[in-house]
């Protein structure tokens, strides 16, 4: 069995159900509340140097790109408080939906990956918008050490080198990091 999410014209996946979180679907049916901003999910990927990558999907930048990367940022901070405050047993109703790959103390302790996958980004654009987006998150980089690297906007070819759409097999999380 495995997990395919279907999200702004792209199918990421699939995944191994033990490896990935489905964020927004989880906190909508739950009711969580309209007042937390949702990315579409949480991955735990890779072997060895496994990491915990938090993905969000747009199809489009819009003209007012400040507007639009604070309310991306929004999105990886909540999503990230909330799985981490979940972990810690804040959330216990969370803590239930949470896979085994993401529901450790010990995870907490991986690397932390931030992508925006936007499909019809040109790739000479994708430097400019990863410069933009690791702009709106500086703050958060420092706070939780994230790699600068680690905060990218990729757009569907560089999703799918990174192992996050079109995947073919179960389970395996070994994506090009």
């Amino acid at each position: 069995m495995s997990i395919s999410i279907t999200e702004s014209g792209m199918t990421f996946g699939s995944f191994a159900p033990k490896d990935v979180f489905e964020f927004e679907k989880v906190l909508t049916g739950l009711k969580f509340g309209d007042h937390v901003s949702k990315v579409e999910f949480i991955v735990r990927h890779g072997f060895g140097s496994a990491a915990i990558a938090f993905v969000e999907a747009k199809r489009s930048v819009p003209c007012q790109s400040d507007a639009f990367f604070a309310e991306v940022r929004l999105k990886m901070i909540h999503a990230l408080t909330v799985w981490f405050t979940a972990v810690c047993g804040r959330h216990e109703q969370l803590l239930n939906y949470l896979p085994d790959n993401l529901n450790k103390v010990e995870h907490l302790k991986l690397p932390l990956k931030m992508y925006l996958v936007i499909p019809e980004a040109p790739d000479s654009m994708l430097p400019q918008l990863s410069d933009k987006f690791r702009q709106s998150l500086s703050a958060e980089q420092k706070i939780w050490a994230i790699r600068y690297s680690d905060i990218s906007v990729l757009n569907e070819c560089r999703a799918k080198k990174q192992g996050l759409v079109g995947r073919n097999g179960e389970g395996d999380n070994r994506l090009n990091l």
